[in-house]
């Protein structure tokens, strides 16, 4: 904390811990005399006069510590998402008063050398630098944002991956090879699929007879995938399927060639993936144009 904007009690504690003592009369033009010798300030240096980044509305102070009107009307947006003009006066209250014991607590962890500690550094620091690449990349964004040319271009390398079979199956799961060519043999008989999961399938869709719905191959895992995409619709597998999840029986019931959907369907997705590819060329430059290395220690 800022010599200045700490109590005077405290400032008399520190300047008594340096072996500083002064008459309480000459209290402020010492300390001012003390912080321009500490900055290196001398009678030929201009003192920096620029207005305050916080502006000069004040809600409280605490031992002449200003808590500021910004400060607070950005933690009522945080806190309930308010302004402070929609505060009620208990609402109001209560924010200020929990800012107070933030800041009575700030202070003392500061005066105790908290910030000083290497782990509460560390954590300062990752703190500072994800906010200050959250602003960056923000700033970055609304001052590029998407082109519709951009959206249309990213929108045609994505559109087959937006397309594709949908397969409506159903499964009857079992423990072992043996029972799965058991149930094959069955249904090579004439028996029921329905019936068959309802009666043999160990997996949750068996008390459903087995069905799965619609769904792509790249949902499924890759052997139950490979066999679904080379069957015939209204047939079952003629030898059973192996999965990490046991041995499956697949009926496959329909397939429906799924149209892509129009760029207005899916914009908000095209937007998020162009925004991504501004943000790496962004980053990209930042690091051509830094030296960096690495270093080989831990």
């Amino acid at each position: 904390m800022h010599f200045l904007l700490m109590p005077l009690h405290l400032q008399n504690k520190i300047l008594r811990e340096k072996g500083l003592k002064m008459n309480m009369g000459l209290n402020n033009l010492f300390l001012l005399g003390l912080v321009l010798s500490l900055l290196g300030c001398s009678q030929e240096q201009e003192i920096d006069i620029s207005p305050n980044i916080f502006g000069e509305s004040v809600v409280a102070t605490i031992d002449n510590q200003p808590i500021y009107l910004s400060v607070f009307n950005r933690y009522s947006m945080g806190r309930l998402q308010k302004p402070v003009e929609d505060l009620s006066d208990t609402e109001r209250d209560a924010l200020i008063d929990e800012l107070i014991g933030f800041y009575l607590m700030a202070n003392v962890a500061e005066i105790d050398g908290v910030t000083q500690e290497q782990d509460v550094a560390i954590d300062m620091e990752l703190q500072r630098l994800q906010m200050l690449s959250r602003q960056m990349a923000t700033r970055h964004l609304d001052q590029n944002p998407p082109t519709e040319t951009e959206l249309q271009l990213i929108y045609q390398q994505n559109i087959e991956q937006l397309s594709g079979r949908q397969y409506k199956a159903r499964h009857i799961l079992l423990e072992t090879e043996d029972d799965a060519i058991e149930v094959i043999t069955e249904l090579q008989a004439g028996g029921d699929f329905q019936e068959l999961a309802i009666e043999k399938s160990t997996g949750p869709s068996g008390p459903s007879g087995g069905d799965l719905g619609w769904f792509t191959a790249t949902t499924m895992v890759p052997p139950f995938a490979n066999a679904v995409t080379t069957m015939e619709t209204g047939t079952f597998s003629a030898t059973p399927v192996q999965t990490r999840f046991g041995w499956h029986v697949i009926l496959l019931e329909d397939i429906n060639e799924q149209q892509a959907p129009g760029l207005e369907a899916v914009r908000a997705d095209m937007t998020n993936m162009v925004e991504q590819q501004k943000l790496q060329e962004f980053l990209d430059l930042l690091r051509d144009a830094a030296v960096i290395s690495i270093s080989d220690t831990n």
